[in-house]
């Protein structure tokens, strides 16, 4: 794996990690924050593989 690979999946975790978390704590069920940490997760894989290039 190279390290472009590893930094863009180490940025869409913690990115959807922290989406995750934060549904969480605005008072949603733990399935919604798993729907949007997924849909963070995906966005920021996708973003970062355009910017980081």
């Amino acid at each position: 794996m190279t390290v472009r690979a590893v930094v863009i999946l180490m940025l869409g975790t913690q990115i959807a990690v922290t989406a995750g978390v934060l549904t969480v704590l605005a008072g949603n069920h733990w399935t919604v924050a798993v729907l949007v940490a997924g849909g963070a997760f995906a966005g920021t894989i996708a973003f970062a593989r355009s910017v980081i290039g």
